[in-house]
């Protein structure tokens, strides 16, 4: 019991150090500056999905920015666009070239929490806008900084403006490798350009395709280049190179209710007035065949069952507990998926419990709906399959970008988007 004890004391300060300031140079990648904000999502306003891209020739608001800050006070954030190349490298533009209006905008929705045990601040921000409004196609960053000083930098989002022209058809088989055949899934595809005074004179060179499973791009297959071509046809047909392990279907858990019963909960309490959830431990999923369950590809949906308003300011933080059964494995382990923001985050790695002989994490999260999976951290990242098992069968997204070099001026555009899930029936 001691031991116990003792590792829920040191992951909880863990878990309290957080408040502090991280680095705040800039990173061209999805991040969280400081440690008090919590509970980020950029996606798309009429669908909910949350892959961030919008065509450049939209008049309305198209994505929403929301995000938690831990603190009884608000803050006076603005939020700015960078334009940046295929690669995620910041382009060779001045702001005026690739962006109308002033160039910034205030965040200006700002709600308190109602109710709550955890004092936070809301904020929201719509965008494209008046203020800010794309010229051009490509990667942008989006980025929140404080008190309209742009190097006191809050969080940083990706996002993608889509000038099409043409269109993407994505194919989705086993891998062509017959050793891989049951665990790989092989994505190819075909951009068909539709507009005939659009040259691309230069295809293997200036074109660069990227594919990402499930929005993850820290998974992503970037710089392929086109297999054939056939008139207007740019084919990418690749035996090597498109290949992704399908993985497993998310682990899941819901706590969108503080009061009744929810799927992967083992227990509630309320401790140091903080309210605490034990979800059910987990189990080591490679060896298990797999089972077809109707997961949210690792997202998350913050969202309130306990009030019919369902506000995202009457939502509490919890504690939440997770355990996975495990022999010691002398390697690190985290959660990963979007709770983690998409990261490995040291917030999220997991200690082994000797007691209990599992792999345990307290980790703070808003009440919703949730999918996660258990990573092995590498020199390449997370390695999933140890902890889940890797299927052809596995239901998945997988977004196809295309980009071309502009010709006139010195930046990538992106001309052609593409979205297929490998169980559409389901």
């Amino acid at each position: 019991m001691r031991r116990h004890l003792l590792f829920f004391i040191v992951s909880l300060m863990s878990i309290i150090s957080l408040k502090g300031n991280y680095d705040s140079s800039l990173r061209y990648a999805n991040t969280i500056y400081e440690g008090d904000v919590r509970s980020v999502t950029l996606q798309q306003l009429q669908s909910g999905f949350n892959f961030p891209i919008f065509s450049l020739d939209s008049k309305t608001p198209q994505l929403k920015l929301a995000f938690d800050q831990i603190t009884a006070e608000r803050d006076y954030y603005q939020i700015t666009l960078i334009h940046c190349d295929a690669y995620w490298n910041p382009s060779n533009l001045i702001r005026a070239q690739y962006l109308n209006g002033s160039g910034y905008q205030d965040i200006d929705n700002v709600s308190f929490s109602n109710g709550t045990l955890t004092q936070y601040v809301h904020y929201e921000v719509q965008l494209p806008n008046d203020n800010m409004r794309p010229k051009l196609s490509g990667n942008y960053l989006l980025v929140v900084y404080r008190n309209y000083d742009e190097s006191d930098i809050v969080l940083s989002r990706r996002l993608s403006v889509l000038g099409s022209k043409g269109a993407v058809n994505v194919i989705f088989n086993q891998s062509s490798q017959i050793e891989f055949r049951a665990e790989q899934q092989q994505i190819n595809f075909e951009f068909i350009k539709s507009q005939n005074n659009y040259f691309i004179p230069n295809p293997h060179n200036d074109l660069k395709a990227v594919v990402l499973q499930n929005g993850d791009w820290m998974t992503a297959n970037i710089s392929l280049k086109p297999q054939f071509i056939k008139g207007q046809t740019y084919q990418y047909n690749q035996n090597i190179g498109t290949q992704f392990d399908g993985l497993n279907e998310y682990r899941m858990f819901d706590i969108r209710s503080l009061q009744t019963a929810q799927l992967g909960v083992k227990k509630r309490l309320n401790i140091a007035n903080q309210k605490h959830i034990w979800l059910r431990s987990n189990r080591i999923r490679s060896t298990q065949t797999y089972t077809n369950l109707k997961d949210y590809n690792g997202r998350v949906l913050y969202d309130n069952k306990d009030f019919t308003d369902n506000t995202p300011i009457e939502s509490d933080y919890c504690f939440v507990h997770f355990g996975l059964m495990s022999e010691p494995v002398n390697k690190e382990i985290y959660v990963y998926g979007e709770l983690s923001d998409w990261r490995i985050q040291e917030s999220h790695k997991m200690f082994y419990n000797e007691e209990t002989r599992q792999y345990e994490a307290i980790i703070p999260l808003k009440m919703g709906f949730y999918n996660y999976m258990y990573g092995i951290k590498d020199e390449d990242g997370l390695d999933f399959k140890p902890m889940e098992g890797s299927f052809s069968g596995t239901e998945n997204n997988y977004m196809v970008l295309i980009y071309h070099r502009n010709q006139a001026l010195p930046y990538d555009e992106l001309i052609g988007y593409g979205l297929l899930n490998t169980q559409p029936n389901r």
